[in-house]
């Protein structure tokens, strides 16, 4: 099993150009963002769960749009992973990846656990 964490300011989010954004951020999480009255809040969200499951692999390199937040029907986010990721965690015996976020006022957290 392995862990990672990442935190992070909202503001960091508020003022970043499109170019930023399209580098960073997939389109489902493009979307999801831009439907809601705080976008930056949510860029943040998906920031900090790019970096924790960056973190959790460790000595692997990915590209920020290697993983992809979604949320299922209940709204419970989920991590959709290109073939990249998919195959770093198979040649490491591991299966799956659970991820949870959290707000706090001025701040977004979120953690990764990969077991």
């Amino acid at each position: 099993m392995e862990v990672g964490i990442d935190i992070e300011q909202n503001n960091r989010f508020k003022d970043k150009s499109q170019k930023f954004i399209n580098t960073i951020f997939c389109s489902e999480e493009v979307d999801y963002a831009e439907s809601l009255a705080k976008p930056y809040e949510h860029y943040c969200a998906f920031w900090c769960i790019k970096e924790a499951v960056i973190k959790a692999f460790g000595n692997h390199v990915f590209n920020p749009l290697d993983i992809c937040t979604l949320h299922d029907e209940a709204g419970k986010p989920f991590v959709k992973l290109t073939e990249k990721i998919k195959n770093a965690l198979s040649s490491n015996n591991l299966r799956e990846i659970k991820i949870s976020i959290s707000h706090a006022k001025d701040y977004t957290t979120a953690v990764c656990i990969i077991c």
